[in-house]
């Protein structure tokens, strides 16, 4: 802590720092001489943005009705810095406690609760947080919650905090209290797990992972996961609602917990109907395709004194019906791993026809359908062809169990 003796206003006396974040100063205040200490946080201003300070001002003379909500008595500007006179609330940030490793469910579940007290209370009132994260969460000894920073986010930095924003705002919205809900989401997830998921090295692979990735629950149990995942739903109007998630979050703070939902393993689950289908008919299409390199290109004589490009034809064919096979076979597991495969098998074989009708001096002619393996050949081309375009319409996602 540094100790200063700096007046702001010719009122609030700045007596010592309490702690940073980012370019912000806490600092524990007098509110005149011999008056009661305050809580005063200095936050720089952008320059020439008279609209900056206005709207801290408006944010701040909203009440809200909460005990979990610090508010602003005050917003003094002085050489192009706010000062934010708030009550003095000196409990360690979530962010503090969790920076140790994951903080109990029960305890989460608590902190949870309370937050989304709060932010209901001000979504009441009209207002967005903005920038709900640990770090503006205040978690006293004997249980007390304190949500600060109501609007500042807004205010000084539109663009909020990467790992904690929404995907709606990353895409250009206006943040909503949709958006708090997903920020709430992502903090009881980060208390709960030991870390933020969407966390990444750079601010870019940091937003693609907010927007496209979910996150596994490995150390947080029902219901309190139940809540977090709803919470963290892609779309805003999907999300978990406060009069849905309260019940259940009191039930985690309880102790009512069940085991924690593991991620089930690579390959194993019951496979969508549209990949069954669509692995079934690659795999009886493979089947064909072989079938057709067999009886009608010979393709058993690899080891024949061929001129090379059918040769490579013929070797081409087989492998076409392998991998077609082969990747219906995976689609049932891995589904964006077939689509691939069978994408290759789906190339493989229009090459590999191609080239045979090109190169097999018995079969010059391409539009000549009187010879049988000339007819199969386009069979094959036409199935060929549908089936790679209908297999990227299969989900990737599986079907949920019980």
């Amino acid at each position: 802590m540094t100790a200063v003796s700096r007046t702001i206003a010719e009122r609030y006396t700045l007596l010592e720092e309490l702690g940073r974040d980012g370019t912000a100063v806490l600092w524990r205040a007098e509110d005149g001489p011999d008056g009661p200490q305050v809580a005063v946080k200095e936050l720089p201003l952008p320059p020439h943005e008279p609209a900056v300070v206005e709207r801290l001002r408006r944010e701040a003379r909203v009440v809200v009705d909460h005990p979990s909500v610090v508010p602003v008595h005050d917003v003094v500007v002085a050489d192009g810095t706010a000062f934010l006179v708030m009550d003095l609330v000196e409990p360690r940030t979530l962010e503090e406690l969790a920076s140790s490793g994951p903080v109990q469910p029960r305890f989460v579940a608590d902190i949870g609760g309370k937050v989304l007290g709060a932010l209901a209370a001000a979504h009441t009132a009209g207002i967005v947080h903005g920038d709900v994260r640990p770090a503006n969460i205040l978690v006293a000894p004997d249980g007390t919650v304190k949500l600060t920073g109501f609007g500042i986010a807004k205010a000084i930095d539109p663009a909020g905090t990467p790992a904690f924003l929404a995907p709606e705002t990353i895409a250009g919205h206006e943040a909503t209290p949709h958006s708090d809900l997903w920020s709430l989401g992502v903090t009881l997830l980060s208390a709960s797990e030991g870390g933020n998921f969407f966390q990444r090295a750079n601010v870019a692979a940091t937003l693609y992972a907010v927007v496209n990735e979910q996150p596994p629950f490995t150390r947080t149990p029902a219901p309190l996961a139940d809540v977090v995942g709803g919470l963290l739903a892609k779309a805003p109007q999907e999300r978990m609602l406060p009069g849905h998630a309260l019940p259940l979050l009191a039930q985690a703070a309880s102790g009512v917990e069940t085991p924690v939902p593991r991620p089930p393993s690579p390959g194993l689950g019951m496979p969508s109907v549209p990949a069954i289908l669509a692995g079934v008919a690659s795999m009886l299409f493979g089947f064909y395709v072989l079938a057709v390199a067999m009886m009608i290109h010979r393709a058993y004589y690899l080891f024949e004194l061929l001129w090379p490009p059918l040769l490579l034809a013929r070797v081409g064919i087989v492998l076409a019906g392998a991998l077609w096979v082969a990747g219906g076979g995976l689609l049932f597991a891995k589904v964006r791993h077939g689509q691939v495969m069978l994408s290759v098998a789906g190339g493989l074989t229009l090459f590999s026809s191609l080239l045979l009708t090109t190169s097999d001096h018995e079969r010059e002619h391409f539009a000549l359908a009187l010879q049988p393996g000339l007819t199969l050949d386009l069979i094959a081309l036409i199935c060929a062809v549908l089936l790679t375009i209908a297999i990227w319409f299969v989900p990737a996602n599986r079907p949920a169990v019980g």
